[in-house]
């Protein structure tokens, strides 16, 4: 096989698997900055519905509303958040919670 043969064949394997694992960390969507509940919420008790059960207040949502790994669907928890947050009254932008 001549050498440029070769090298194009290395390149698309670096390429697939950079891309196989961004799919796989970003699965879900983009990823979530830290804190990102308590950066503008510091008393979750505030902002949890009424049916919610008693939490730590310093525990972020996400320890107990986490994805599955490996999933990209989105949560019953994952898609009211959003709703809450880029419905009518608030429009935040995406970055304001993802690191994009």
């Amino acid at each position: 096989m001549k050498t440029w043969k070769k090298a194009v064949l290395c390149v698309c394997a670096v390429v697939f698997a950079v891309a196989t694992v961004t799919v796989i960390v970003n699965a879900g969507g983009p990823p979530l900055k830290e804190k990102t509940c308590s950066a503008c919420h510091s008393d979750y008790a505030k902002i949890l519905p009424k049916p919610h059960p008693d939490v730590d207040k310093s525990a972020p949502c996400l320890s107990c509303h986490a994805q599955k790994p490996g999933s990209d669907e989105p949560t019953k928890f994952s898609t009211g958040v959003h709703k809450a947050h880029q419905g009518e009254k608030t429009k935040l932008e995406c970055n304001a919670c993802h690191a994009l």
